[in-house]
């Protein structure tokens, strides 16, 4: 979870306050334009020339992430209060863009390295299934609070925590998994850096908290997968085949 300082409502003007609502009501409904394109999920990428097949499930996916917009403004706080479902409500939202942002960029990322092994992604049928799951958490730093008579400025770190586990099972139903392991996310050391700017005259409010969590996101599939690589390339599913 984030670290949250005291929020001080009694700041906070009802020209701001109006105009923060006006503005999250606008970004509830948007949509996420910094998501990625629909991939074409695990099999956007095949092998012309496969030397294996491969089975894979749906990527699990849990995240607890700050969620952009609040930061620790009293503001917005404020604003958020008299949403519909209030802060829980866009929290939530929040959740289910980042697992499809995540999702995303791990069938990216493993499609083509699936791609480039020569191993064709199925979902069902193959000698081996791939069951994956990410279980994340990402958590902000304050490093930096400034206010003066014009806005209020946070700055701070966010780093990621948490953990990813992979299993490769047989055709052999309830039998233990042929192969299987876990990256701890926090031994990669990922961090990106977040602002939030929320002016005192009603104007638009700046927070880089979604771009942030998007970074830390995109890296997390990146690194995991060098990570577990070796144990995916097509030579050991081969040889896993086999057993």
């Amino acid at each position: 979870m984030s670290h949250q300082t005291p929020f001080i409502i009694s700041r906070v003007s009802p020209c701001v306050a109006v105009s923060l609502l006006l503005f999250l009501l606008v970004a509830a409904v948007a949509p996420l334009t910094a998501v990625a394109e629909d991939s074409g999920g695990w099999f956007g990428a095949r092998s012309d020339d496969p030397l294996i097949s491969l089975a894979v499930t749906p990527v699990e996916i849990h995240i607890e992430a700050p969620t952009p917009l609040t930061g620790n403004n009293p503001a917005l706080l404020l604003a958020l209060s008299g949403t519909d479902g209030g802060l829980g409500a866009l929290r939530e939202k929040a959740r289910g863009e980042f697992r499809q942002y995540l999702d995303q960029q791990v069938q990216m990322r493993f499609g083509e390295f699936f791609k480039d092994e020569r191993v064709h992604l199925v979902d069902g049928g193959a000698p081996l299934t791939l069951h994956t799951d990410f279980n994340i958490v990402i958590r902000q730093k304050i490093l930096d609070i400034f206010s003066n008579k014009d806005y209020d400025l946070e700055k701070g770190t966010m780093r990621a925590y948490g953990r990813f586990h992979y299993r490769l099972v047989g055709t052999n139903a309830g039998a233990p998994a042929l192969r299987e392991g876990t990256v701890n996310i926090a031994d990669l050391d990922l961090r990106s850096r977040y602002r939030t700017r929320a002016p005192k005259d009603a104007g638009v409010v700046e927070d880089t908290t979604r771009e942030a969590t998007e970074e830390l996101l995109a890296e997390i599939a990146e690194e995991v997968l060098d990570q577990v690589e070796d144990a995916l390339e097509a030579d050991a599913l081969l040889e896993l085949a086999r057993r």
